[in-house]
């Protein structure tokens, strides 16, 4: 942890110390979640992480890994992160826009493997900020373009051993892990039969036990949750999708129903038992 992130959380420890001696109530009362931001080296150039810290996090052992969608971090984006912080779990969150653009060497496009050692990277940097133990296990999530990281990451070594759960929110159909100049609702539904280098649900049916949710809007102009259901399948002991009766990609006219879906998914996915192993022959 660095001097500035610990003089940081001890401002934050004596202030509500102050405010219990003041007001005559406990700690737990006033206590606020630790917000801060760090960076990540990532090929040499830095990438920011945003984190929080609940006062009393519903599992100390669970750190949950969110990515933004191809807008960047700002708007829907962080306001999906905010709700991690309100179930009650310790997060890391980042923009996918500038994910992206950092300088790949050897590599025109993102390819899985190298997704999934960058989010080692990540976690290790989260965990270590936030006095997590290196043992705990990472809840992937994200929107849009996040939600096809979240899926593609777990997977892959090494963090199919890290992963406790995922939930992919307003995921594509298809994904080629390339730089993309749209924004996060902008842009029409996938053409039939366009070939894509991965395809993120038939990746979700390869991860064996691993607990994934799906979160999709019933007018998404990407994937509208009737195709995304069709494409997931039946819920199982490991397996939730989740119809959220909204206008579009971003949950337009039914976000509070949205934002109580994520809390539980979130809560769901972390408590049961998972196991996944590695996968590489999967698109």
């Amino acid at each position: 942890m660095t001097v500035t992130v610990r003089l940081f959380v001890l401002y934050l420890t004596l202030s509500g110390a102050v405010a219990c001696a003041t007001h005559g109530v406990s700690p737990a009362e006033v206590a606020k979640p630790v917000e801060l931001k760090v960076e990540v080296p990532l090929h040499g150039k830095p990438l920011t992480l945003h984190l929080t810290k609940p006062a009393a996090a519903l599992d100390p052992n669970v750190l949950v890994l969110y990515a933004s969608g191809d807008g960047g971090w700002f708007g829907t984006a962080v306001d999906m992160f905010h709700e991690i912080g309100r179930a009650g779990f310790a997060a890391v969150g980042f923009s996918s826009r500038a994910f992206l653009r950092i300088d790949r060497p050897r590599h025109k496009t993102l390819d899985p493997l190298q997704l999934a050692a960058e989010y080692a990277e990540i976690l290790d940097r989260a965990q270590e900020t936030l006095g997590l133990a290196a043992s705990s296990k990472a809840v992937l999530t994200g929107w849009s373009r996040g939600a096809a990281f979240a899926v593609l990451a777990s997977g892959e070594t090494p963090m199919s051993s890290r992963t406790r759960g995922v939930v992919a929110i307003g995921l594509s159909d298809g994904e080629d892990l390339a730089v993309s100049e749209a924004g996060d609702d902008e842009g029409e539904p996938t053409q039939a039969g366009r070939p894509w280098p991965f395809l993120p649900y038939r990746r979700i049916a390869s991860l064996g036990a691993l607990p994934v949710a799906v979160i999709q809007a019933t007018h998404d102009q990407f994937l509208p949750a009737a195709g995304g259901r069709a494409l997931f399948g039946a819920d199982t002991a490991s397996r939730r999708f989740v119809a959220i009766e909204a206008k579009n990609h971003r949950f337009s006219g039914g976000k509070e129903a949205f934002a109580a879906a994520f809390q539980e998914a979130l809560r769901w996915t972390a408590s049961v038992p998972s196991a996944v192993t590695p996968i590489h022959e999967v698109p």
